[in-house]
């Protein structure tokens, strides 16, 4: 709840502090609980809002987890060394801070320039970042994959598991080159092609460092040791430190040892890369094919997603947001955004770069047996295409939230509109204006619904603490999760469910299928008499 938020920092700046509680608390609805909110309301808007100084504490004005950022990382304490910090910077000052986040820095600016007359700091966002330092990078050194070439006589020119050169299909001399060939098959700055790289990063590195062999030489007990390696990363000194930019000499290929869910999708990359350069007649064999099959905790997926009362409790909490007489119009209308976005994510199933590329123009009206379809044409992971398919409520709902947006209906709108985007009065003129007013980033979609879970799961923690705290953990990907997880609980066939979410493979769809779970704890709950 923002405003309840927003009542208790203010209280906490007046040393309110049973207001303050009592604005963190869940609001009961009984009477004794409105006549203790009314009055304080009263007391909150008697007394003016509290200025900051530029000598305070960032903690008394920014947010915990922000202060604690910037204190832990440079040493940042107080408004005005922010501001420095800030000015010496420039342009995406907030890069600095590992885990800050463009939502947070942008929050932080703002409220520089709302106190900018009290405070006197005034932040030069126009200069440019530092140019990066040259980096000189030795053959023997541990570098990212931009910067790193391997000695000569390990480059895999030669490797003992190299296919016939006459053969190869890639115009690739050595490992280096067919990676690079690889990792051009998915577009660069992508979530996707940041991870392939990351892993095949790492395997390089090593390779090289800890095998002294080329990739092309490497073999099954080979990615046996990499798979202990994956669990821990030694020598630690050479291979883990802490979050780091790729240009700095400070990088590091590990923040520490993996966990087996991310331990198992290393794997899963590197064998479709080594699979792919088979394919290419680059390598004879993929030496990850002869590895035996190893369990790596819970099924991706299996957990990470809302069961139906939890899904329930959300959509109730966000309705009851938007129907609230007690918070202003415009702050109403960012709750329905959020709770169409709720229902566009879970009735699709669509991932989070998916739903943020998701046009007007994507959506398409087709004849069908019954009357008319609509269908959302999705490039997925892949550039693979497919269509998902759109009820003919969501298509309400569409045109409800275009509403708010000040937008026309779908039909009228341009094609290049985003399906979800930022709440604008007016738009731009040209074209590029019009799209950059509206276009919600990835970052800004996964922090907004982040937000909603938190406040979500404070609604409900009294009541619950185990169902706030899966409520607090669940992200945009497990509505993704939780709609395949409904859909085959619904009795939808696997292969519609997989056609869906643009799976390849039906045995991914799979996991989304716990008849057998479901069955076992009714078989023993019998047992007991229940």
């Amino acid at each position: 709840m923002a405003l309840s938020r927003t009542l208790a920092r203010k209280a906490d700046l007046l040393n309110l502090t049973a207001d303050a509680a009592l604005w963190r608390q869940p609001c009961t609805g009984s009477a004794e609980w409105i006549d203790k909110a009314l009055k304080s309301l009263d007391r909150l808007k008697s007394k003016p809002a509290p200025l900051p100084h530029p000598d305070e504490a960032c903690s008394r004005w920014l947010s915990s987890a922000a202060a604690a950022r910037l204190a832990q990382t440079e040493n940042i304490h107080t408004l005005t060394q922010l501001a420095n910090f800030i000015n010496r910077h420039g342009q995406r000052w907030w890069t600095q801070i590992p885990r800050l986040g463009q939502t947070s820095a942008t929050e932080i600016q703002a409220f520089f320039v709302d106190h900018a007359e009290v405070l006197d700091l005034h932040l030069d966002l126009t200069r440019k970042p530092p140019a990066r330092p040259p980096v000189t990078v030795s053959s023997s050194d541990i570098a990212p994959i931009e910067r790193f070439r391997p000695p000569e006589h390990l480059s895999g020119q030669s490797g003992s598991n190299r296919a016939p050169v006459s053969r190869c299909l890639l115009d690739a001399n050595n490992d280096f080159e067919a990676i690079l060939a690889w990792l051009s098959l998915y577009d660069a700055g992508t979530p996707t092609h940041r991870t392939y790289r990351k892993e095949i990063e790492r395997f390089l590195l090593w390779a090289i460092f800890e095998r002294g062999k080329a990739i092309s030489s490497l073999t099954t007990p080979d990615c046996a040791e990499f798979r202990r390696f994956l669990e821990d990363p030694q020598p630690s000194e050479r291979w883990v430190g802490p979050s780091g930019q790729r240009w700095s000499p400070q990088w590091k290929p590990f923040k520490g040892p993996l966990k087996p869910s991310s331990a198992r999708q290393a794997e899963i990359i590197l064998s479709a890369c080594c699979d792919w350069l088979v394919g290419q007649r680059y390598l004879d064999s993929n030496p990850f094919s002869g590895l035996n099959k190893r369990g790596y905790g819970r099924r991706q997926g299996t957990d990470r997603l809302l069961p139906p009362p939890l899904w329930d409790h959300l959509i109730g909490f966000a309705e009851r947001q938007t129907n609230n007489p007690a918070i202003p119009d415009n702050k109403r209308a960012d709750h329905r955004r959020t709770l169409f976005i709720l229902r566009f994510a879970y009735l699709t199933g669509l991932r989070l770069h998916e739903l943020t590329k998701a046009r007007i123009g994507d959506l398409e009206r087709l004849a069908g047996y019954d009357g008319d379809q609509w269908w959302l044409n999705v490039v997925g992971k892949g550039k693979v295409h497919r269509q998902v398919p759109i009820a003919p409520q969501l298509i309400d709902e569409i045109n409800a939230i275009l509403r708010d947006r000040q937008l026309k209906p779908i039909g009228y709108a341009a094609p290049d509109t985003p399906i979800i985007g930022k709440l604008r009065k007016r738009l731009k003129d040209s074209p590029e204006d019009r799209h950059s007013a509206v276009l919600l980033s990835e970052s800004a979609l996964y922090q907004k619904l982040k937000g909603f879970f938190e406040e979500a799961a404070d609604d409900i923690s009294q009541a619950d603490p185990v169902a706030a705290e899966k409520i607090r953990r669940a992200s945009t990907h497990w509505l993704r999760h939780t709609h395949g997880s409904h859909a085959v609980f619904k009795g939808i066939p696997l292969e519609i469910v997989r056609d869906n979410l643009g799976h390849k493979n039906i045995a991914t769809t799979s996991i989304y299928v716990h008849s057998d779970k479901d069955s076992r704890y009714k078989a023993i709950l019998g047992m007991s008499g229940d």
